[in-house]
């Protein structure tokens, strides 16, 4: 199966072939708990606009700069911004550990990817971060691909507002391989970390092992680690496990449903080990949490059981696809290189022309650019920086 579409969300052509290193750069140490603002339950309302993404929208997050830190295989590494995304459709676990999983390939690409960059990931590879059998896995990656390419998030950007977005742009499947090729947003929260862009890190084996509010309750102590002790009020707890924060009125009912078995099994196969209490700073009810939160010595989150028959079908590599010629890769080098520097340096208003706002003045730029006048743009700019863009200086890595 292989699927393609283009800027407006338009299927183009579509036929079948068949994760302690807490870190989080997020909080102030000593003021506020980390508290991802999952919207998966607000529903936007109707006349709320929603941009989709767009050429603009990639000068607004650039991919240019490869990351400082390349972080271990063994960890998933995201943007913080992943956890504060809008899903048009709630997504599933499998989903959510897919994404995990495919973290490492396009953190360690060797060259900056790009939205035409195939990354692969077998069904062997899948069984065994899993635990599923050989069979099982390619069950559940045909499965996932349809909901993976399918899927579609909302982001608040500051420049355009609320931006909707798939996280592929073509997803196949074929002879126990899965391939896809990711979105510039879902690439940048995949790739880029910096101070700007606070990034948590988590085991690979220790999301593998869990599962459902698990899967949002590990992110977030992993974010809050480094506090050690922290008590957090009970509505935001929820908010920061997609749930209401009307569900489960009485503690009781939460800690035994959510609470406990998900803890329990953190402290199990994670490499954190949790302790948590009821706090009343609001009368006698409990109307908060407390978390004791340490890292274990030496331990290694446990890997699922792998069971895996004794016969694997045959694995055979993604189709290539044709390289951009030279021309097209300076081209494109010199656009992300003119875009990046007029939002790093805030140039526009020097470009402005009568009442443009900068998403105008950016976009004229960009179709002036895109029309073969990149090299006259990039020249325009380095006269300002006296800068030059990455690969193209005779020093790089072109």
């Amino acid at each position: 199966m292989l699927k393609t579409y283009n800027q407006k969300n338009e299927v183009v052509l579509t036929f079948k072939v068949g994760g302690l290193y807490a870190e989080s750069t997020t909080t102030n140490k000593h003021e506020k708990t980390f508290v991802n603002k999952a919207t998966k339950k607000a529903q936007p309302k109707k006349n709320q606009d929603v941009q989709e993404f767009s050429e603009i929208d990639k000068g607004l997050f650039p991919l240019l700069t490869p990351p400082k830190k390349r972080h271990p295989e063994y960890l998933a590494v995201l943007q913080n911004a992943f956890w504060q995304l809008e899903h048009e459709k709630a997504p599933k676990d499998d989903l959510l550990k897919l994404l995990m999983y495919f973290s490492p390939k396009v953190r360690l690409s060797e060259s900056s990817p790009t939205e035409s960059t195939i990354f692969a990931i077998t069904a062997k590879e899948y069984a065994a971060l899993t635990g599923l059998s050989l069979r099982g896995a390619y069950t559940a990656l045909n499965r996932v691909v349809d909901a993976l390419y399918e899927h579609s998030v909302i982001f608040q950007s500051q420049e355009r507002g609320r931006v909707r977005t798939r996280l592929v742009t073509s997803a196949g499947y074929q002879d126990g391989r899965f391939t896809v090729s990711f979105t510039h947003y879902a690439l940048y929260i995949m790739y880029v970390f910096s101070k700007e862009t606070p990034f948590t890190q988590l085991h690979l084996k220790s999301i593998s092992a869990l599962h459902g509010h698990g899967l949002r309750l590990y992110p977030f102590l992993v974010q809050n680690a480094f506090r050690q002790d922290f008590d957090i009020a009970l509505s935001d707890l929820k908010v920061a496990l997609e749930l209401s924060p009307t569900s489960y009125p009485e503690y009781r009912d939460f800690k035994s449903t959510i609470l406990k078995p998900h803890i329990d099994l953190i402290n199990e196969q994670t490499e954190l080990s949790v302790q948590f209490r009821a706090v009343k700073k609001e009368g006698r009810k409990a109307s908060h949490v407390g978390f004791t939160i340490s890292l274990k010595k030496d331990v290694t989150p446990k890997q699922p059981e792998s069971k895996e028959p004794p016969e694997q079908p045959p694995e055979q590599p993604p189709e290539e696809k044709e390289k951009p010629s030279v021309e097209q890769d300076e081209q494109q080098y010199a656009i992300q290189f003119v875009l990046d520097t007029l939002k790093a340096k805030n140039l526009y208003d020097r470009f402005k022309e009568g009442n443009e706002s900068k998403v105008q003045v950016m976009s004229r730029i960009l179709t002036d650019m895109k029309e073969g006048r990149h090299i006259y743009w990039q020249e325009k700019i380095k006269e300002f920086t006296h800068s030059i863009p990455l690969g193209l200086d005779g020093i790089g890595n072109r």
